[in-house]
């Protein structure tokens, strides 16, 4: 266990880096520069300055070190659009509306995704099966920002129940982790339909049922703990994945979110921003697979890393 955690923590170290290697080529590329646009005239002289005061006038190597360099100090730089302030103060002002939201997104809709496939699967070819496999199927298919849009639609334009946007109040929060939540609802609603009809089938379950287990005790003691697996597996990156913020959720409800910092950078060709949310989502990402997969052995002690028993 403990060879296998040094190994994946090495190749996490080694996407941080080759991730912000190709980002940073990647903004670079990309025509134009944080002071040419409209938003932010300057003069040529002022221009220059400006790029020699952030470096931006030195080789691209020379200030990919000098960037790094920082990193590794925990040090992101200043903001463009914001320098009086650091990246990282600017991100954890920007973190609770994405955590909250996104988080409390994963945490309903993923227990809804659990029982609605629970359901499917105790009931196959029924027509609870059949409207789970419709909710999965369109929950995947359908764009986030389809489904915010419609969202808005209903419940803020037709019904007037709900405001579109915003942030602050409570009733703000209820459209976004209705989008938020729909991804997981889906995703655990196909996933635990599968694994039970996968578990279900197979000898223990006849056994125990021969011994005289009710079935309840069977599905929720037994089918329910060796279908969790694959549950457990995908919980974490898609909580990270959510919690760092959407573009598109946090774009259409306006919440002031890290998703939204993710266009503004891209836009101002914030670079010190841009490479700070990119890179922070990668370790963290990293992190929660590795997190997973080591939970992944705990609940199932046949795992073996390594080919060693642990």
């Amino acid at each position: 266990m403990i060879l296998f955690i040094i190994k994946r923590l090495i190749s996490i170290a080694a996407t941080f880096f080759a991730v912000s290697i190709i980002i940073f080529l990647m903004m670079h590329a990309v025509p134009g520069g944080p002071f040419d646009g409209n938003d932010m005239p300057v003069s040529a002289a002022v221009r220059e300055q400006l790029m020699a005061k952030l470096g931006l006038d030195q080789p691209l190597w020379v200030q990919y070190l000098n960037y790094m360099g920082g990193v590794l100090r925990l040090d992101f730089g200043v903001p463009y659009q914001s320098p009086g302030e650091s990246v990282l103060s600017l991100l954890a002002n920007a973190w609770p509306p994405s955590l909250i939201l996104g988080g409390l997104g994963v945490l309903i809709g993923a227990p809804l995704g659990i029982l609605l496939g629970m359901a499917a699967a105790l009931n196959r070819n029924s027509w609870i099966d059949y409207l789970a496999s419709a909710v999965a199927t369109l929950g995947l298919t359908i764009p986030v920002f389809v489904t915010s849009m419609l969202l808005i639609l209903v419940f803020a334009v037709w019904l007037n129940w709900l405001p579109a946007s915003g942030w602050g109040k409570p009733e703000r929060w209820i459209l976004p982790i209705v989008a938020y939540a729909a991804i997981p609802l889906a995703t655990y609603a196909r996933y635990t339909r599968s694994a039970f009809l996968d578990n279900i089938n197979k000898p223990f379950v006849t056994t125990l049922r021969a011994k005289g287990l009710s079935e309840r005790r069977i599905i929720f003691q037994h089918v329910l703990k060796n279908s969790a697996i694959p549950m457990v597996t995908v919980f974490l990156p898609m909580f990270i994945g959510t919690a760092t913020g959407s573009i598109f959720v946090e774009s259409m409800f306006r919440v002031p979110g890290l998703g939204s910092y993710f266009v503004s950078s891209i836009q101002n060709r914030d670079y010190p921003l841009e490479m700070a949310l990119v890179l922070m989502v990668t370790v963290a990402i990293c992190l929660a697979y590795l997190i997973s997969d080591i939970v992944y052995a705990l609940i199932n002690p046949r795992i073996r890393f390594g080919g060693n028993k642990q």
